[in-house]
């Protein structure tokens, strides 16, 4: 009986806050987790990057990357193959590279000092270093 009772107020103490957190993902969270196609082709001096990785990163949410292929083209993916990236600012930057195939200034987004607004009205974000 006493175990009973406790149970019941427990069960009203727990009542007012058993529909909080709950009734969907709130709108900050979904930006996050849509993402919109992002592609481009990578150049250094004026030539094709052949390897390596452009990485992309949100001020906000996860970053994107896609491997550089042989005619420098490259696709971003997120959460899954060929996704895009979230919309939003991002820094850019290029890594799996030596210092002498590209300046170390670009295998870092604090340094590389390329950004890109990625938004669902472009798809195509060619990155041409110099």
């Amino acid at each position: 009986m006493i175990l009973h009772r406790r149970a019941a107020m427990l069960a009203a103490l727990l009542l007012p806050f058993a529909g909080s957190g709950c009734g969907g993902v709130p709108e900050a969270a979904a930006k996050l987790s849509t993402t919109v196609p992002v592609q481009g082709k990578v150049t250094y001096k004026g030539k094709p990057l052949t390897h390596g990785t452009v990485v992309f990163e949100p001020d906000a949410g996860r970053e994107a990357h896609g491997e550089i292929g042989p005619d420098g083209g490259y696709t971003l993916s997120t959460f899954k193959a060929g996704d895009g990236a979230v919309a939003g600012k991002h820094r850019v930057s290029i890594s799996g590279l030596n210092k002498k195939d590209l300046p170390l200034k670009y295998h870092a987004p604090s340094s590389s000092a390329i950004e890109f607004e990625v938004g669902a009205d472009k798809s195509d974000y060619p990155i041409d270093l110099k």
